[in-house]
């Protein structure tokens, strides 16, 4: 139904799944074998109408720009998540969130930065409208760092989950590691033209994070988490 989202803070060891790889602007197709739970997850390339990075509008500075961040098959359902910039503010985005960012200041060329998380099917926080998972951020270089479990039931905290995480510029990998030493990791994906980037892992129900930590691109261990459960 909701999300449980933390600030990022620390984050992961050898990474042994690799989920949705965006391989020469294609995107990768992989089967990995079933975790050490016996919940096998299956991972697939990008979702359906999302398969292009980006989207162009007749002005370069003004076109909306998506990408799927992740997709694959956990506890037998679909999942995906997407990100999506608005260089401007949609006409029909609620006048009173217009304010409302994932900073602390008000933003000085408001644009939109949207999160998309499916579960089999059905986006997480839909109730609360056509604009869930959306914030105003400032232009394409704001600066965005934070991660959260993402879930249909108990704000993300029970069943299938997703997590999402969104982490600091120079970010290649990230990794989660399951209580009973499976681990699963992520290529970090970043929005064409933007700053915006994240990596999205989905976690079975009844599984556990140890931890979930992060790389640069010669392999160094940048933050490690341990306090996600």
């Amino acid at each position: 139904m909701s999300s449980s989202i933390k600030k990022l803070a620390v984050a992961v060891g050898a990474a042994t799944i690799v989920v949705s790889t965006p391989i020469s602007g294609a995107w990768a197709a992989d089967e990995a074998p079933a975790d050490a739970s016996g919940k096998g997850q299956q991972t697939q390339s990008a979702v359906r109408g999302e398969q292009h990075p980006t989207r162009h509008a007749r002005d370069g500075e003004q076109e909306t720009v998506a990408r799927t961040v992740g997709s694959g098959v956990i506890d037998g359902k679909e999942w995906s998540m997407t990100l999506r910039f608005y260089p401007e503010l949609p006409e029909d985005f609620p006048s009173v969130d217009r304010t409302s960012r994932f900073g602390d200041s008000r933003p000085g060329d408001p644009s939109l930065l949207c999160q998309r998380v499916f579960i089999g099917g059905v986006q997480v926080d839909h109730q609360a409208g056509p604009w869930a998972g959306c914030a105003v951020v400032d232009g394409r270089d704001d600066f965005v760092e934070g991660a959260g479990l993402h879930g249909l039931t108990g704000k993300g905290t029970s069943g299938t989950r997703i997590f999402v995480g969104n982490p600091a510029s120079g970010t290649a990998t990230a990794g989660l590691t399951l209580d009973g030493g499976a681990v699963r990791t992520a290529e970090v994906v970043t929005l064409p033209g933007t700053s915006y980037r994240a990596f999205a892992l989905p976690i079975a129900d009844g599984e556990t994070i140890a931890s979930v930590d992060t790389f640069d691109g010669q392999g160094n261990r940048l933050t490690h988490e341990t306090y996600w459960d």
